[in-house]
């Protein structure tokens, strides 16, 4: 569940007419969320943080199947993952 600040949580009729000020707080992990009805609608979020975000979620897709991968690779090596040492693993690696 995402987590903010309640003073970052506005109504769209608020909104309006703090835009300049929501703009310019929006900065970095510091984001506002605009709400329509009483119901979360949409953030205002910096564009390099999002950008940052976009990527790390691109990135953690893989990472995971990989680290899996490897997972099974150990296990049909009769390797049991939560168990094997860190050197082990880097002596396997190189």
């Amino acid at each position: 569940m995402l987590k903010v600040a309640i003073e970052r949580v506005v109504p769209l009729t608020e909104a309006r007419g703090r835009l300049s000020e929501i703009v310019d707080g929006a900065v970095q992990d510091r984001f506002w969320v605009i709400t329509r009805r009483g119901k979360p609608r949409v953030a205002v979020v910096d564009v390099q943080y999002l950008d940052e975000l976009v990527r790390r979620a691109g990135f953690d897709a893989p990472a995971a199947r990989t680290q899996e991968a490897f997972r099974q690779y150990l296990l049909r090596q009769g390797i049991d993952p939560d168990k094997v040492a860190e050197e082990e693993v880097e002596a396997m690696l190189h």
